[in-house]
């Protein structure tokens, strides 16, 4: 979610005490504006490199969790589809699966047809870019994770033992990221809006479009 303007109150705090905001009954932390560095340095994934600079010039909220079975299903349910899991309800608060890029900008529209008078004037629900989900991911300074330069095999489900996904929150607050962004790493991939291309990021590349 993003505006330039005003700036919304939080509603609470997190176990961390950072502040959390609630939009559309979905919880969100607040991302500042400035300059942050983007990409791995130490990654042996060819396409998280060179490290760059990448300036985002606003505040924006992103949500402090990823969207659940059970909140999903409300938008299944309100446009008549198909929950793309059966038995969801059993992981009611694990995050939703099987959901492709078209379901998750489908998402985001309806939440703004429902909940988007409830926005200060300017907002919107709409799908981070990639520098933005990777700025409130690993802040400012160019983490490997979102809470260090070190992998913790206890912040986050990151070694597949399970086969499955874990609830959400449960490695919160030790495995969130700077912003308070929990499941950041590990236990689902996660939609952004950006075209995939390579490093570095450049927003007027078309990869927005």
């Amino acid at each position: 979610m993003t505006n330039d303007s005003s700036t919304p109150q939080p509603t609470g705090t997190n176990p961390a005490g950072i502040p959390v905001y609630t939009f559309g009954g979905l919880e969100f932390v607040r991302v500042p504006k400035g300059k942050f560095i983007m990409g791995s340095k130490v990654s042996i994934v060819y396409d998280e490199k060179p490290q760059h600079e990448v300036d985002i010039p606003y505040d924006y909220w992103i949500g402090r969790f990823p969207v659940n079975h059970a909140q999903y299903n409300e938008f299944v349910r309100a446009v008549g589809a198909k929950h793309p899991v059966d038995g969801w309800s059993k992981k009611r608060d694990h995050p939703v699966v099987y959901v492709t890029w078209g379901n998750t900008m489908s998402y985001c529209m309806w939440l703004n047809e429902l909940h988007g008078s409830e926005l200060p004037e300017g907002y919107q629900f709409r799908l981070p870019t990639e520098a933005k989900w990777e700025k409130a991911a690993r802040g400012q300074n160019g983490n490997e994770w979102p809470w260090g330069i070190f992998f913790d095999p206890t912040r986050s489900s990151c070694d597949g033992a399970s086969k499955t996904t874990t609830p959400i929150g449960k490695y919160s607050p030790r495995g969130d990221s700077p912003y308070g962004a929990t499941d950041m790493a590990g236990n689902v991939w996660e939609w952004c809006h950006s075209l995939y291309e390579p490093y570095p990021y450049k927003a007027e590349d078309g990869r927005e479009d």
